[in-house]
C-alpha cells in the first residue's frame, strides 16, 4: 500500500469517496469542506488517500495542531474513512499510515486517527498503537432512521415528544429554512447563546465566536458547487413563536445523513416546544433530500445527563466509537504531552 496526497482540485473525488464508504454519523468531518472549514481557523491541513496500487482504500483529512517547541501533532477527525471491515485489512491500513508519518512527518509528536469502528481490531499492535483514556469526539452517538414515512418516523419517537411536537403546532409554531447565514444571524444567536447558557446553571458548551465565523465562511464560499462536488451544505432552522424568534439550529447536510451540530433557544419561548420541533423540521427536510438518517450528536448518560436523556426521546439508534487511536512518533515527548494534560485538566 502506499500514500498519495490529494489534489486540490479533486473535490468532487473526496467527497464522492468518503460518501461513499463512511458509516452513517460523522463522515461530514472527513468531507473536504471541513478541511476548508479547519484552514480557516489557522490549521495546516493536508488530505490524502491510501491506496492498494489500483484504487483508494481509505482516506483521511490531517489536521495539525501546534505544541510548544515548534512541535504538533496530526489529528484525522473521525478518520481513516476506509472502504473495508475486514480486521486485517484495516491493521494493514494502519500499519501503513504508521510507516508513512514516521517517514514524512517528523515534526509530529503523535499522530492522532478516530476510525469509525467500534473496537481496536485484533492484531493491532498496542506498543505502536495506543488508545488513551479520553477522547476528542463524544464515543456515543444518537441517530434517527429515516426510512419509512413521515407518518412512521413520527410514530417511532418517544410519545412525550410526538406530543410536544404536536403541542408545538398547536400554539402556532412556524419554521424557516435558510441556506446561509445571514449579516445579522449569529448576532441574534449570540444572545439566544447567553440565554441558553444562563438557563443551564452557566455551563457554556458553545465554541468560540471565531469559530462560528470559519464555519460559516468555509459552508458560504462552497455553496455554489455543494451540489455539483457532493459536499458538506449548512441548513439554519429558524422557529418563530407569537411573531417572535424563538429557536435557531444550525444543520449540516452531508451525503445520506443530516447532522444537527448546534441550536440555541430563548427561556421564554420555551413552552412552545420550539427546540423539538426544530429537530422535527430538520428531519423532514433531511427526508425530502432523500437522506436515510438525522444526526442529533454525542450522547453520554455520565457527562451530559439531561442533554442524553433528551436525545434519547427520539428513540434513535445508539453507535458506540472506539475513540482515539494515537501512534506515538516520539513516545518520550508523547508521555510528556499526556502528562501535561492531565495536570492541566486537574489544576
Amino acid at each position: 500500500m502506499n500514500i498519495e496526497k490529494a489534489s486540490q482540485s479533486g473535490k468532487k473525488e473526496w467527497n464522492e469517496f468518503v460518501r461513499k464508504q463512511y458509516p452513517a454519523v460523522g463522515g461530514f468531518m472527513q468531507s473536504w469542506e471541513w478541511g476548508t472549514f479547519q484552514e480557516r481557523l489557522g490549521r495546516a491541513v493536508e488530505r490524502y488517500f491510501v491506496s492498494d496500487g489500483k484504487a483508494p482504500v481509505a482516506a483521511f483529512t490531517l489536521i495539525y495542531h501546534a505544541l510548544p517547541s515548534g512541535f504538533r501533532y496530526g489529528y484525522a477527525a473521525r478518520g481513516p474513512v476506509v472502504a473495508t471491515s475486514d480486521e486485517s485489512a484495516l491493521v494493514k491500513i494502519f500499519e501503513t499510515i504508521k510507516t508513512w508519518a514516521r517517514k514524512h512527518a517528523p515534526d509530529l509528536i503523535f499522530l492522532r486517527l478516530e476510525p469509525p469502528i467500534s473496537d481496536r481490531p485484533a492484531g493491532l499492535d498496542a506498543g505502536n498503537f495506543q488508545i488513551p483514556s479520553y477522547y476528542v469526539q463524544p464515543r456515543h452517538n444518537l441517530s434517527v432512521p429515516l426510512s419509512g414515512t413521515e407518518s412512521e418516523i413520527l410514530l417511532s419517537l418517544h410519545p412525550s415528544t410526538r406530543s410536544n411536537v404536536g403541542r408545538a403546532q398547536k400554539r402556532g409554531v412556524t419554521v424557516d429554512i435558510r441556506a446561509e447565514v445571514a449579516v445579522d444571524e449569529y448576532d441574534r444567536f449570540q444572545n439566544m447563546m447567553r440565554d441558553t447558557i444562563t438557563r443551564n446553571s452557566g455551563v457554556n458548551a458553545y465554541p468560540s465566536k471565531e469559530y462560528f465565523e470559519a464555519l460559516f465562511g468555509a459552508l458560504s464560499e462552497s455553496a455554489p458547487d455543494a451540489d455539483a462536488s457532493g459536499g458538506l451544505s449548512l441548513g439554519v432552522f429558524r422557529a418563530y413563536h407569537e411573531g417572535e424568534l424563538a429557536a435557531t439550529h444550525f444543520v449540516l447536510f452531508f451525503g445520506s445523513t443530516a447532522t444537527y451540530l448546534y441550536g440555541a433557544s430563548y427561556t421564554k419561548h420555551l413552552n412552545s416546544k420550539a427546540p423539538t420541533y426544530l429537530h422535527w423540521a430538520a428531519m423532514q427536510e433531511a427526508k425530502r433530500r432523500g437522506m436515510r438518517y438525522y444526526d442529533l450528536g454525542g450522547i453520554d448518560a455520565n457527562l451530559w445527563p439531561k442533554l442524553t436523556e433528551f436525545k434519547r426521546q427520539f428513540r434513535g439508534e445508539e453507535t458506540t466509537y472506539v475513540g482515539n487511536i494515537d501512534i506515538p512518533l516520539r513516545p518520550l515527548a508523547y508521555r510528556a504531552y499526556n502528562l501535561l494534560r492531565r495536570l492541566k485538566k486537574q489544576a
